[in-house]
């Protein structure tokens, strides 16, 4: 039987071009990941990447598979393997300075940088804080600390995320409240800042500790 045309335009469709660039796609994305994964010297996990996008531009017809099977094989087999590859990364070690009680240390906050020196700490059973006096069955921490802003214009002291206290035991406390003078920070000008944490009675080795955008955690030792 001769073949027509119409039978040659049948063959070279839009289901054998959409099978085509799926299997270049998934390839793609196999060989590149494949890449990164000996970058990180994880040689195995990239040699079984290399053999998946082997698999992807491989005819299903040759695997004895539809092509919808292929993909849900490739799927699958992608998962089991990044799983593999996410248990083998390493936890990275968190990083810490430990500025004592008056000595000046660095705070990063976006654009801006603050200088910060922790003055002293006082032990309360009842603080004034948003006009109101409070008590507690446990105690109250006050963190007395300056504040200077380093930049050239005057600017909010804005955090992003509050300080926490932690003792040792492992017990981390939260901000409680904070007094802060209204007003921004002028340039290379002190301001105190009070920070007041709820603890209990028994908490001891108190550690006070910022965190800044650069993902190095200041530890303060409060000699409590």
């Amino acid at each position: 039987m001769v073949s027509t045309d119409k039978d040659v335009v049948k063959e070279i469709g839009l289901k054998s071009v959409f099978t085509f660039l799926v299997n270049g796609i998934f390839s793609a994305f196999f060989v590149t990941s494949g890449i990164l994964n000996v970058k990180e010297n994880k040689i195995i996990v990239g040699v079984f990447y290399f053999i998946l996008a082997i698999l992807a531009i491989l005819p299903h017809r040759l695997l004895r598979v539809t092509q919808a099977l292929k993909i849900i094989i490739l799927i699958i087999l992608f998962v089991i393997l990044a799983t593999v590859a996410a248990k083998g990364d390493p936890v990275a070690e968190q990083k810490y300075e430990y500025p004592e009680i008056g000595q000046e240390y660095k705070l990063k906050f976006g654009r801006n940088t603050f200088s910060v020196l922790v003055r002293n700490v006082t032990q309360e059973t009842r603080v004034a804080y948003q006009g109101k006096e409070m008590g507690t069955s446990g105690l109250f921490l006050v963190v007395n600390a300056d504040i200077i802003n380093n930049e050239s214009e005057s600017v909010d002291f804005i955090t992003g995320k509050d300080p926490q206290l932690k003792d040792d035991q492992g017990r981390v406390y939260t901000l409680y409240g904070a007094n802060i003078p209204p007003g921004k920070l002028q340039p290379n000008v002190a301001k105190m800042v009070s920070y007041i944490f709820e603890i209990p009675k028994d908490a001891k080795g108190l550690s006070f500790i910022f965190k800044d955008s650069t993902d190095i955690l200041k530890s303060v030792d409060l000699k409590r």
